[in-house]
């Protein structure tokens, strides 16, 4: 858990150091979505390979060689001379997350096949709002004090909190031992798991624009933070809540559509300008609760035993991709205009086609029993 919330608070220190960006290095709102999604670029290319690679690597080795590269990419960020150094930073950071994030997901999807999955998975992933929280909350504080590349040395020593840490906890040896041979017939690439995968890149092509610009929708300054960071308060509670009751309900494949529906409504009615803020951040934070435990229950029920560390490397690539497409796109459409309305509309029109992606997974009877 402190190994994943080192990698949420860089994924999610730019918006709250956008201004600081922006006075620093003179930069447009398409230079931050740009800086906000590159993290995820390396995810794009990597997952994939990473994550087959995952299932025979030692844990403890390729987790310690994730954070390492972390690391160099965090302190590279925080003495960053000019943009090009600030996006470099963010790369080399996203190949290191990326190696824990598959890593631990592996691992827990493993060690909880049949027994509370989706609630440890709502515990694990709700150490992202976490994250988020406590950078959006304390930021003006500690800008104020240590300027924001003091900030971001601090989160260079979250990392290396996190080495020993590792270590210590995760096991010398692939996951669950070495893996075991697949199962005759299993596809490839099964249909449920392509459109779990779509839907989960446009999920964060939709919701990791959010963060990135709400806060100067909702009024800027420390202000717009506070409104902005209720997303992550409310993700917080929902997530091992959620987890929780996909585990007794079943059907994480529901819940997921469920998840993309609600925040399409959100995203639609922030579009009308027919919401409060708060209220907004509010239902955009019960959605990432919901569907942040029911994606990560899936992977196990979709695919052998063989083949998890492939499909989540999977869906992460797509999910990196929508991560570095949203924030993007979002940022060259605020440019171009001043009306939220045309920005938060376009990412509704997203998530209600990830809405329909979700509606297409359904997970094989047989695999779904064994998990």
């Amino acid at each position: 858990m402190v190994s994943f919330f080192a990698v949420g608070t860089m994924f999610f220190a730019v918006p709250p150091l956008a201004d600081d960006l922006r006075a620093s290095f003179g930069l447009t709102n398409l230079a931050i979505g740009v800086l906000m999604g590159a993290i995820a670029v390396p995810a794009i290319v990597l997952s994939i390979p990473l994550g087959v690679a995952l299932d025979r690597w030692p844990a403890r080795a390729a987790g310690l060689a994730g954070l390492a590269i972390m690391l160099v990419g965090a302190i590279t960020f925080a003495l960053a001379p000019s943009y090009g150094w600030l996006l470099a930073g963010r790369l080399l950071f996203g190949i290191g997350g990326l190696l824990v994030n598959l890593l631990l997901a592996r691992l827990l999807s493993l060690a909880f096949a049949g027994q509370e999955l989706a609630l440890a998975m709502g515990l694990f992933t709700g150490v992202y709002p976490a994250s988020m929280i406590a950078l959006f909350t304390l930021h003006p504080w500690l800008v104020a004090h240590l300027g924001w590349r003091g900030e971001m040395g601090l989160l260079v020593s979250l990392v290396v909190v996190a080495l020993p840490l590792h270590a210590a906890a995760v096991p010398g040896g692939p996951g669950g031992g070495p893996p075991p041979a697949a199962r005759p017939g299993t596809a490839s690439l099964p249909a449920p798991l392509v459109a779990l995968g779509l839907a989960w890149m446009l999920y964060f092509a939709a919701f990791a624009a959010i963060p990135t610009f709400a806060p100067a929708w909702a009024g800027g300054g420390a202000g717009g933070l506070l409104v902005t960071s209720a997303i992550t308060w409310v993700a917080l509670a929902v997530t091992p809540a959620g987890g929780w009751l996909i585990d007794r309900t079943g059907h994480p494949d529901r819940w997921c559509f469920g998840a993309l529906g609600l925040l399409t409504v959100t995203l639609a009615v922030m579009a009308l300008g027919q919401v409060p803020p708060l209220a907004a951040m509010a239902a955009a934070g019960l959605a990432a609760g919901i569907a942040s435990p029911a994606v990560y229950a899936l992977p196990g029920r979709l695919v052998s035993e063989a083949r998890v560390g492939f499909a989540f490397g999977f869906i992460t690539a797509l999910s990196n991709l929508g991560t570095v497409i949203g924030p993007t796109v979002a940022g060259a459409i605020r440019d171009a205009t001043p009306r939220w309305s045309m920005v938060w509309g376009a990412l509704g029109v997203v998530a209600l086609a990830g809405t329909a992606a979700a509606a297409a997974i359904r997970p094989p009877r047989a695999l779904a029993s064994d998990s």
